[in-house]
């Protein structure tokens, strides 16, 4: 026989973890991610005579250990205007939502800090001297779908 006593702690112990952890992963249907990074840059590029080249919105982690920021990915705006961060002064930070056409999806992704530049370097290849492309973080990729 089972009594009250064990199964309150067992629950306690095991089935509430487990359907907390699974709780945050509720709200992500399979054609949307959100998440959140440490900065989000948009960065004008511009050649040596001053002609625009492109736009481009960079994220970043911040790496504790070497006190900088360093890139975890980027995507060229091209034109659409809901690749342009903007303020969403309920949740007070920066939003970023686009339709990744690579992973199949709409993604949004989130930070309190936003930063704005124009340069003729390119933030994100300068970062690469950091911090090589093959060991970047990047952004949360959903499992593979398994299509029968």
């Amino acid at each position: 026989m089972v009594t009250s006593c064990f199964l309150i702690p067992t629950i306690r112990a095991v089935v509430l973890p487990v359907l907390i952890s699974a709780s945050g992963h509720l709200n992500q249907s399979r054609s949307e991610l959100r998440e959140r990074v440490d900065l989000i840059e948009l960065n004008h590029n511009y050649d040596d005579l001053g002609r625009h080249k492109y736009d481009q919105i960079i994220f970043y982690e911040w790496a504790p250990d070497f006190k900088r920021y360093h890139v975890i990915a980027w995507c060229l705006v091209e034109g659409d205007e809901r690749r342009i961060p903007m303020y969403d002064s309920h949740r007070d930070d920066h939003v970023v939502r686009w339709y990744d056409r690579d992973a199949r999806l709409d993604r949004e992704v989130r930070s309190r800090v936003f930063r704005e530049t124009w340069s003729q370097l390119d933030p994100e290849r300068e970062n690469r001297r950091w911090l090589e492309e093959k060991h970047r973080i990047s952004l949360r990729r959903l499992p593979e779908r398994k299509v029968y």
